[in-house]
């Protein structure tokens, strides 16, 4: 797919039907908000939530509209807020797993899971991301893992400049306060801003070389861009901004190329 350059080569498919997405994220909180503003607030669809804080599922039916009764995004945390408890909790990952079988009949193998993780370089070591990226190479099915991975570089809030700001390559300062200083508040996104972080996406991998965006082909993009960044950030102490989070409204047909 040839890269587009404006906001009017994009297009947003509101009553896009998506059945169940589940998204398996690190924080807490930040990525909560963000996705309700998106998913529910703007898309409209059910969302489902369960962090490493509660107990059960909580559900959100407002702002649903009438054709997305039955879609749904489910949010859920990973064990610990690092990259590695993806694989070293089994235990609690599989429980998760039976608590959403058990209470809305969900085979985790027949839906779509994202990972949606920060490029850390502090807490997530380069050889367990690299390995990471090698097996969660599809959203709905791998050879040797259930589900795929989805980095930002360096954390969550790049997708959040994204969609206020053209051309961010790089922020020099602590990324979240630049967010809160700029006032770049979740309940700000609207239906055109997620079209920019979009935009954005594509054009930031176009900076780092990948001229053809195929969206089946995310493992090999994933692992392209990670060691690109990679070089980048040993050359430069920083990561080109970048955020894979528009990929799931990509993948899911949501948003789409006219």
């Amino acid at each position: 797919m040839e890269f587009q350059d404006t906001i009017k080569s994009l297009k947003i498919n509101i009553k896009k039907k998506i059945n169940t997405i589940v998204l398996v994220v690190e924080g807490a909180s930040y990525e909560f908000s963000l996705f309700n503003q998106i998913f529910r607030k703007l898309l409209h669809y059910k969302l489902v939530t369960k962090s490493r804080n509660q107990n059960e599922f909580k559900e959100y039916n407002e702002f649903v509209i009438k054709d997305n009764n039955n879609q749904r995004v489910i949010i859920i945390n990973t064990k610990n807020s690092n990259i590695g408890s993806i694989i070293d909790d089994d235990k609690y990952r599989n429980e998760l797993y039976k608590m959403l079988y058990e209470k809305y009949s969900l085979d985790i193998k027949n839906i779509p899971v994202y990972y949606i993780c920060d490029r850390d370089n502090k807490s997530n070591k380069v050889n367990i991301v690299r390995k990471l990226l090698k097996k969660l190479n599809n959203s709905y099915c791998n050879d040797e893992f259930e589900n795929g991975l989805l980095l930002s570089y360096p954390c969550t809030e790049a997708y959040t400049i994204s969609c206020f700001e053209k051309d961010k390559k790089i922020v020099n300062e602590n990324i979240k306060n630049y967010v809160k200083s700029n006032n770049y508040n979740i309940n700000l996104i609207d239906k055109y801003k997620i079209q920019r972080a979009t935009l954005e996406m594509i054009k930031q991998l176009k900076n780092l070389g990948i001229d053809n965006f195929n969206i089946d082909d995310i493992k090999n993009i994933n692992i392209d861009v990670f060691e690109k960044e990679e070089k980048i950030y040993k050359e430069n102490n920083n990561y080109t901004l970048l955020s894979f989070i528009s990929y799931i409204l990509l993948d899911q047909g949501i948003i789409t190329f006219r």
